[in-house]
């Protein structure tokens, strides 16, 4: 059980929610146009503003949602708790990201454009009892903010460990503990 001060009421809480590649899978579009690892994050294939170009925002309009995805985030919002989209995407994005985001059916909620390295700052002071995060740094700072770091299973993340970090390798990971929730109303 989580503490209280992420709680807004009996099991409900604000889940933050990275949206490249944790629910979008921008790796797979870039790994079609472009000859990079994915054992490095970010990708120092790419230029630095890449995503704020045309070709980089088309991309991130292109990606597909990570199987399940929709399933666990439209359950974790039935069940009352607050989805906040927080993104180091540029702000260029913000209405891609959210056409984008109603377009495959993910639940409402706040969407937060940060540059990396500052999730950690708005998640506590904005009450985030429960983070979805891909990237090896923001996962690590972000421990200590909130109460839980789900981390996607990525080649760029793969030695990431921490004591409030868990990796998952699919969104069914994270229903089956969604389905649990379910029947015994336990918090994530």
């Amino acid at each position: 059980m989580l503490p209280r001060k992420w709680m807004e009421g009996p099991g409900r809480m604000r889940l933050g929610v990275d949206i490249c590649n944790t629910i979008a899978n921008v790796n797979a579009e870039i790994l079609r146009r472009y000859d990079v690892s994915l054992e490095v994050y970010p990708f120092p294939e790419l230029p630095p503003d890449f995503f704020s170009t045309t070709e980089g925002l088309t991309l991130l309009a292109r990606a597909k949602p990570l199987p399940g995805a929709v399933e666990v985030l439209g359950i974790l919002s039935r069940l009352g708790h607050e989805i906040v989209y927080m993104t180091s995407r540029p702000i260029l994005a913000i209405d891609l990201t959210r056409e984008w985001l109603a377009a495959h059916g993910f639940p409402r909620g706040s969407i937060v454009f940060l540059p990396r390295g500052y999730k950690k700052v708005f998640a506590a002071h904005y009450g985030i009892g429960l983070f979805f995060e891909d990237d090896p740094i923001e996962a690590a700072e972000l421990q200590e903010a909130v109460g839980q770091v789900y981390m996607p299973a990525w080649p760029y993340n793969k030695n990431v460990k921490g004591r409030y970090i868990k990796r998952f390798n699919s969104w069914k990971d994270i229903q089956n503990l969604s389905d649990c929730h379910l029947r015994y109303r336990m918090v994530l």
